[in-house]
């Protein structure tokens, strides 16, 4: 897999990131760490860079295990589904093989 080097000034700092996805999936990373950053930055205009990025980057880990929290119900609401699903055509299956 190819990796690919993407540049850009966060803050105060400027950052390379070794990557395999594409600038322009990069460019949408960096567009939303952007927007995110200032919206905090807007709320605590005081906060250093360090502090914002800590809190950023906590922010971002809690959307994240929500996220995988919804995608593990959804999973298993699934599982529940198909299961259901088996258990009904067994069921005519039988039905039908008693006619």
């Amino acid at each position: 897999m190819t990796k690919n080097r993407y540049k850009f000034t966060f803050g105060q700092k400027t950052l390379t990131l070794t990557t395999d996805k594409d600038n322009l999936y990069m460019e949408e990373v960096e567009r939303l760490a952007r927007e995110k950053y200032d919206a905090i930055k807007s709320k605590l205009p005081k906060a250093d860079d360090e502090t914002l990025a800590l809190l950023l980057a906590i922010n971002t880990l809690s959307v994240q295990l929500g996220r995988e929290k919804e995608m593990a119900e959804l999973a298993a609401e699934l599982d529940r589904l198909r299961y259901a699903s088996e258990q009904s055509t067994n069921q005519t299956s039988l039905f039908e093989d008693s006619q």
